[in-house]
């Protein structure tokens, strides 16, 4: 699979709370990158609980850190994470991509200030 095929799978799909969110959005594109697993087994269902393991891990940079390597944003390939205002997201071209309430959302690539690749 592409990347370009795995965002547009997701733009019609509905936002849910460890179902499609924008850490299930970016780390699902990541597991389907690297085959391996990244998200826990047990997984957030509501809003509350999605931000307190967040906050249990330090925050998304913070468990970002733990898992990819970090790269200036610039060098950003598709595919790769970043943390823009607090939302999980993905490079793609000139753009980065999550999954809000509202559903999928474009950025400019330029507001990104971090990124990890794997």
């Amino acid at each position: 699979m592409i990347l370009a095929d795995y965002i547009a799978e997701r733009l019609d799909k509905p936002f849910k709370y460890g179902v499609n969110d924008c850490v299930i959005f970016s780390i699902g594109w990541i597991e389907i990158k690297t085959d391996k697993k990244y998200l826990p087994e047990k997984l957030w269902t509501t809003e509350k609980q999605a931000i307190a393991l967040t906050k249990k891990n330090g925050g998304l940079i913070e468990v970002f850190d733990k898992h990819f390597k970090r790269i200036e944003p610039n060098y950003a390939k598709d595919g790769d994470l970043t943390v823009c205002d607090g939302v999980a997201s993905l490079f793609s071209g000139s753009s980065i991509v999550s999954v809000s309430k509202t559903g999928l959302v474009n950025k400019s690539r330029l507001e990104a200030t971090n990124a990890w690749t794997v």
